[in-house]
């Protein structure tokens, strides 16, 4: 497996416009955050690719969100969801997300799903927020230095 940090440091190698690069690595990093793992890579492809933004930092995004979060953020998620939903299903996140855990959201039903997803989108809303001022603001530090 890549070093984490190189993969994050390969986003200053990207040839783009700062905006788009932040703005890929915010939507990356936002969709990273949602209840859907293993087809987070493909949705934030098809979003990137739609709004044009840069593909390769919305792909290290989510890479980068998945291994350095992992099923905590999740579990915070979760918790976030129901607090705010005011539900209370039981659900127990396991050590390890991968592909199946999106069919163990959608046996656990709807209210696990709903919290999961409340929880993401709020938590994924400030990160995203977050990490493309800090992310915009280092570009343009480092494209001034180059020049």
């Amino acid at each position: 497996m890549k070093n984490p940090l190189k993969i994050f440091k390969s986003i200053f190698t990207i040839q783009d416009e700062p905006k788009v690069v932040a703005k890929g690595f915010a939507m990356g990093s936002f969709i990273g955050m949602l209840p859907i793992p293993g087809f987070q890579m493909i949705v934030s492809l098809g979003i990137a690719t739609l709004f044009k933004l840069n593909k390769k930092a919305a792909c290290i995004a989510v890479f980068n969100t998945n291994l350095a979060t992992g099923a905590f953020i999740f579990s915070f998620n979760y918790w976030l969801g129901k607090h705010l939903l005011g539900v209370n299903p039981s659900f127990m996140i396991g050590d390890k997300v991968d592909f199946q855990f999106i069919s163990i959201i959608f046996k656990a039903g709807s209210d696990v799903f709903l919290s999961l997803l409340v929880g993401g989108i709020l938590t994924g809303l400030i990160t995203a927020i977050l990490v493309y001022y800090f992310l915009l603001k280092i570009l343009y530090i480092r494209l001034q230095k180059v020049k």
